[in-house]
């Protein structure tokens, strides 16, 4: 995804990756016409922001996480939960952060609770597990 080539928004500043690596966990990316240190400064902290229509398509049944931001999210009796307004890293897994009003639910990004996602229709149906819902109360 982060090839060379590949045209990337940095603070609404268009850039080339001129190479990219990951090293000890991290990330490293080179762009194109920034050379010395303090140059890359002034990115530090900066958003990342690759065009949807110019990502890779994806098999049927898989998704990227950013689409599923919006979608409405309903328990498996129908009960309306809220809309996710985020997909948190937690170190290796991934939570959905469900907002409705003034009431937040974190959800764990797991098979056993997520029963369907259609991100063409906005829907997340999952099967939460007793009292889940009443933690962020």
């Amino acid at each position: 995804m982060f090839e060379s080539g590949r045209r990337v928004l940095i603070d609404q500043e268009a850039m080339e990756i001129e190479s990219f690596r990951r090293q000890h966990g991290r990330c490293i990316a080179k762009f194109k016409g920034i050379d010395t240190i303090s140059e890359v400064e002034r990115y530090v902290g900066k958003e990342i922001k690759i065009a949807a229509d110019t990502l890779p398509a994806v098999e049927e049944g898989w998704f990227y996480t950013f689409q599923l931001k919006g979608c409405r999210v309903y328990a498996a009796d129908s009960e309306y939960i809220g809309e996710v307004t985020d997909v948190l890293d937690a170190g290796g897994s991934q939570i959905l952060k469900v907002d409705r009003g003034n009431e937040e639910t974190l959800i764990p990004f797991a098979q056993e609770y997520l029963k369907s996602i259609d991100p063409d229709q906005r829907k997340i149906v999952v099967d939460l597990p007793e009292g889940l819902l009443d933690l962020n109360k």
